[in-house]
């Protein structure tokens, strides 16, 4: 932790980029219908009974996290970008140092989190076609973290990170059949977040 904050605050970088194995945004299921809280608890490697918060990510460790993204609001740390993975979904995170007080007080860093090219998400848990019933938890989801501004619970892919100084774009590419080695790729959605506001902003189009 001290080598992370000591790097993060001497860093002369513009963008300070965390490659992180596990979400940092915190993650409330609140009005998640049961059907899906069964699936969610399996990718996420939590127990089904009582799915309520994901310890196995920083959402089990809450000083910590307080202790980092305090330090970076205190030290003025800005464009500050979690890149995460693990969860085998897309996510789009405006990160707050306190969720209860998003949006009125503006988040200290964002995070983008990218899917799993084969392993299993949400749709593949529950064996139904891919975006035919996860839009009811993705509301749900949505609707009790306002700080998450997009997740797709059941595409396989991958993303590209664009840097210049003026943003940080990721760009948020799907596969067509996980199972066909001539699958093709494209882009679903595409977010930056500009140079100084810690806050993400949904990009009409992909980099180039």
């Amino acid at each position: 932790m001290e080598w992370l904050k000591s790097g993060l605050s001497a860093s002369r970088a513009q963008w300070k980029l965390v490659g992180n194995s596990v979400m940092i945004s915190p993650l409330a299921f609140g009005s998640v219908p049961a059907k899906f809280l069964g699936a969610l608890a399996e990718l996420l490697g939590v127990p089904r009974e009582g799915l309520a918060v994901n310890t196995d990510q920083w959402d089990g460790y809450t000083a910590d996290r307080t202790e980092l993204l305090t330090h970076l609001r205190r030290n003025g740390v800005t464009d500050t970008v979690f890149l995460t993975g693990d969860i085998h979904m897309h996510w789009a995170n405006d990160v707050p140092l306190l969720a209860a007080d998003y949006p009125r007080v503006a988040p200290v860093a964002t995070e983008f989190v990218v899917t799993s090219v084969t392993s299993d998400n949400v749709d593949d848990v529950l064996r139904v076609a891919p975006d035919t019933v996860s839009g009811v938890a993705e509301s749900a989801v949505r609707t009790a973290n306002r700080h998450v501004r997009w997740v797709d619970m059941d595409s396989h892919g991958y993303a590209v990170l664009d840097i210049d100084a003026a943003r940080a774009q990721m760009d948020y590419y799907v596969l067509s059949d996980k199972k066909d080695p001539d699958a093709t790729s494209a882009c679903r959605r595409s977010y930056r977040t500009a140079s100084g506001t810690s806050r993400l902003e949904r990009a009409d189009a992909p980099v180039g």
